[in-house]
């Protein structure tokens, strides 16, 4: 398989060597170093401070906790599915998706992966500001504009180094990411239960109303949160050892992603309950711990950021190149970082990062909800979980009738999704006046374009293959 789609590949002019599977002696990990990779990417500054996002909806703790623990639990085995693809296949996420879309349609995907993975890279270095903020206000050391931006290149520059490197050295960095940042979590806990927790804070919005703010919180932070990493995971999952245990891979992956995201987002949201949702990790450590401990514990968290931003600049720099731009993947990784940096300074200038980061998170579920549907019906059911080279490598690179039925699906689910979104970008009139400002968009979308994409599909299975 290697060698054919080398060749398929090089004759394209696209580096082959980021875009087939890793070789035997390349694919070193193991499934339970899946629970080590997502488990990091959630015991992070950002989950630590839009945990908080259920209590500044006027939701109670419960109501937090049972979106957490039920939606998170669901949201999960998304990725667990993208997961076990990857190790499948062997193949990055934006290979994966050309027998659904066609070589040219997951191009056009490799361009908003690109995009997305800058996005989060962005999202994630601005909370990782707001904690070395904190440590150099203990600290005593001038504060600022100028002193935010001098943090935030040495932030940039830290994640950039390991990204850079590729999976074996962001595998290593997790385990120690994820022992230290839980370390840090169970300090913010112990100190928190002294007396800076509400356990019975009431719902301030009722009825219909609650309903809705509860869907939200589904849809950013519950089954949204495990959802917007998908597209990622097969890029980690394409690293397992090809002969391991898939039922192991699944459920490690599983239970890294919910268990930390569950058990972060719930402290903070405990800690919100009294200190209130500032969505600044600086002002949330420093409201329940003494000083000292305070700048100990960001300190390590800063560094922990690095844990939820390698996954996106690893990414970004392989959605180039699946995007067929001749580029190396460490050249594509500097761009994604030097694209989504503009996110973190302009957060810097803003009152509240709360609504940006609401309007990213749901704004980039429209579009990968329906994609996301479409992969996994296309390789699970209609595959049967199983591609071929010639699935993954087609011959021909031009031809749009090969990815017509996926891509059609998946614009027209994307396109009726904003009908039932509830964003600060745009707010759906259905949403906001019949169903208390609920966000069904995700929902809807993935199960339009699934309604298109499976008959169409099916249809023209059982007539001769078109060659792509």
């Amino acid at each position: 398989m290697v060698s054919e789609a080398s060749a398929i590949d090089n004759a394209s002019g696209v580096p082959a060597d980021t875009l087939v599977p890793p070789s035997d002696d390349e694919r070193t990990a193991q499934p339970r170093d899946m629970f080590m990779v997502w488990g990091g990417v959630n015991v992070a500054v950002t989950n630590l401070a839009v945990g908080a996002l259920g209590i500044a909806l006027g939701l109670s703790f419960l109501d937090c906790v049972l979106v957490f623990l039920i939606g998170g639990a669901i949201g999960a085995l998304t990725l667990a599915a993208c997961v076990l693809q990857g190790q499948r296949t062997g193949a990055p996420v934006m290979v994966n998706s050309r027998p659904a879309f066609g070589r040219i349609g997951s191009r056009l995907f490799g361009g908003l992966l690109f995009l997305m993975s800058a996005g989060w890279f962005g999202v994630n270095s601005f909370f990782g500001v707001t904690a070395a903020r904190s440590i150099a206000e203990h600290l005593g050391l001038p504060t600022g504009r100028g002193t935010d931006v001098i943090l935030l290149v040495l932030i940039v520059i830290g994640q950039l180094v390991i990204a850079i490197f590729g999976f074996e050295l962001i595998r290593r960095f997790e385990r120690v990411a994820l022992a230290g940042m839980t370390t840090c979590l169970v300090l913010i806990a112990a100190f928190a239960a002294n007396g800076h927790i509400d356990w019975g804070l009431a719902a301030t919005v009722s009825g219909i109303d609650r309903f809705g703010m509860m869907v939200l919180l589904i849809t950013a932070l519950g089954v949204g949160w495990a959802l917007s990493w998908t597209p990622w995971a097969h890029d980690m999952g394409r690293y397992i050892k090809s002969g391991a245990s898939q039922r192991a891979t699944f459920w490690w992956a599983w239970a890294g992603m919910w268990l930390m995201a569950f058990i972060t987002f719930t402290i903070s949201a405990a800690v919100a309950t009294k200190v209130g949702a500032h969505f600044d990790v600086g002002v949330t450590v420093s409201a329940v711990m003494p000083r000292g401990i305070a700048v100990v514990v960001l300190i390590v968290m800063t560094l922990g950021l690095i844990s939820a931003n390698v996954v996106p600049l690893f990414s970004g720099g392989l959605a180039l190149i699946s995007a067929q731009i001749r580029i190396e993947r460490r050249v594509g990784t500097c761009l994604t970082a030097l694209v989504g940096i503009g996110i973190p300074i302009g957060g810097l200038f803003q009152e509240s990062f709360g609504t940006t980061f609401d309007s990213w998170m749901l704004g980039l579920l429209t579009w990968i909800a329906p994609w996301f549907a479409i992969t996994m019906v296309d390789f699970f059911v209609i595959h049967r979980g199983h591609y071929t080279t010639a699935d993954l490598y087609p011959e021909r690179t031009g031809n749009w009738a090969a990815g017509a039925p996926g891509m059609v699906a998946w614009a027209v689910g994307f396109g009726v999704s904003w009908a039932f979104a509830n964003t600060p970008i745009y707010a759906s009139p259905l949403m906001t006046e019949y169903v208390g400002g609920a966000d069904f968009s995700f929902w809807v979308g993935a199960l339009v374009a699934v309604a298109i994409y499976y008959p169409w599909r099916m249809r023209l299975r059982r007539l001769p293959a078109p060659a792509l």
